[in-house]
């Protein structure tokens, strides 16, 4: 009868300490396949940026001058201008064709001149919102991915598991040899997820830009200051 209680107990410990290896792998390869996830919508979101470089030239071409550059940054209150100094490096004629797709008819030069740069604006502000949904949601999935990778350090602190099996071997040693303090203590560490962090590097932000119905007759009078006809 005692052999037989003991087998089970046996079995029991065993499957006591399969499940917690098993839970531990298992929880681990959800967070690296997070990680990996959280990564491509970081590449993606920078590729996307990238793209939306074309609707800054764009805007800057509209403009004309950097008289009218300058007075609409500061109507925006931006820092800078993004994608501005790669925009200074294009051939005229690849910026003269950035405007294709939004030729304006007007009959006076000025009208077509506001209706153009209303144009503009309105897919560039427009993209960039977009942009920045895209944004915040990766800041959500990096914080709710980290405080995963928080509960499963807690829950698989190498320490503790080493304690809970040694009670159930009786304080035996959990691995064969044992282990010294130094070595616990680096299998822990070893045993630990990293916290993610994205720099501004990898999710570089773009500015907020109002929409076009909120600023348009503050931008007209501005355009009607620097308008070079």
């Amino acid at each position: 009868m005692d052999d037989a209680v003991d087998r089970t107990l046996e079995a029991l410990k065993f499957h006591i300490k399969k499940e917690i290896v098993d839970n531990y792998f298992g929880d681990r390869v959800y967070l690296e396949e997070e990680v990996t996830l959280l990564q491509e919508e970081a590449e993606t979101y920078r590729r996307d940026r990238d793209l939306a470089s074309r609707r800054f030239f764009a805007f800057y071409q509209a403009l004309g001058t950097e008289s009218a550059c300058a007075a609409v940054q500061e109507l925006l209150n931006l820092a800078d201008r993004p994608f501005y100094q790669q925009f200074q490096r294009l051939e005229p004629a690849v910026c003269e064709e950035m405007l294709r797709p939004y030729r304006c008819w007007s009959l006076t030069a000025a009208r077509r001149y506001y209706n153009l740069v209303f144009a503009v604006y309105e897919a560039l502000q427009g993209e960039v919102q977009r942009l920045r949904e895209q944004y915040d949601k990766i800041l959500i999935h990096l914080r709710l991915l980290n405080e995963d990778i928080d509960k499963f350090n807690l829950s698989y602190d190498f320490g503790l598991i080493a304690a809970q099996i040694e009670a159930l071997e009786g304080r035996q040693e959990v691995l064969s040899g044992g282990l010294l303090g130094s070595e616990r203590e680096e299998l822990s560490t070893r045993m630990r997820f990293k916290r993610q962090k994205l720099s501004p590097e990898d999710l570089p932000e773009v500015p907020a830009l109002p929409p076009l119905k909120e600023i348009k007759g503050r931008l007209k009078e501005v355009l009607s200051r620097v308008c070079p006809f």
